[in-house]
Order: structure tokens, then sequence, then C-alpha cells
């Protein structure tokens, strides 16, 4: 189980407690969703990331990359359905501008720290 499984797991059984309760099997359910969240950080990531630039070295390339990282990370925790808590009504999601909004920070953030 990577780290973003048990992020998952740990918000999960701890914010949406009934739905949790339903799981047959936590541990594969959650080491799946864990590989998935990676898979997702990583595209993100190489995504806002992109190729080197010209005349930058490899250690501001490592900067920039370990930028995109926690960019990507935020875009893609904040988004995921799982990590949402468990409303009165049922729904997956309190208020879906919300997650736009943060979403849309977070690429405000990296493109302040990613400017020349």
């Amino acid at each position: 189980m990577n780290r973003y499984a048990q992020i998952a797991l740990d918000q999960h059984r701890r914010h949406r407690p009934l739905e949790h309760s339903r799981i047959e099997n936590p541990t594969r359910f959650f080491t799946e969703i864990g590989d998935q969240i990676q898979a997702d950080v990583t595209a993100h990531r190489d995504q806002v990331l992109g190729p080197p630039r010209p005349g930058e070295t490899i250690e501001d390339y490592r900067i920039r990359s370990h930028q995109a990282l926690r960019a990507a990370e935020e875009l893609v925790l904040a988004d995921h359905p799982l990590l949402q808590p468990e409303t009165e009504t049922g729904s997956d999601r309190d208020d879906p501008s919300l997650t736009r909004s943060l979403r849309t920070l977070a690429t405000i953030n990296t493109t302040i720290h990613n400017a020349p």
C-alpha cells in the first residue's frame, strides 16, 4: 500500500465511516486506489513540468519537478471522490465549486512559481 492509499484509507475511515464499513476488503481496495492516485499524480506532474527549459540546470529542473509534484498532488487529492467527506444526503460532493476553486488556485500557484 503506497502513501496515497494510506491517505485515502485514513481519510475515508475518518470522514466516510458508513461507506467505509461497507468495503469488503479495504486493503485491496485502497491499494488499487493508491495506485490509481499515483498514476494520476504522475501524469499531472509530467504535464505541468514539461521538458527541461533551454539553459536549465539539472538542479533547477529537479526543483521544478518537486514543485510540479506538489501541485499535482494538491489537484488530484483535492478532486478525488473518496477523499471527500460523507454528507447527510449521501452526495459525493459538498461543493463542486470549491473543488474547481482549489484546482484554479493550485494552477495559479504553479504558474507563479514556474515563471522565468
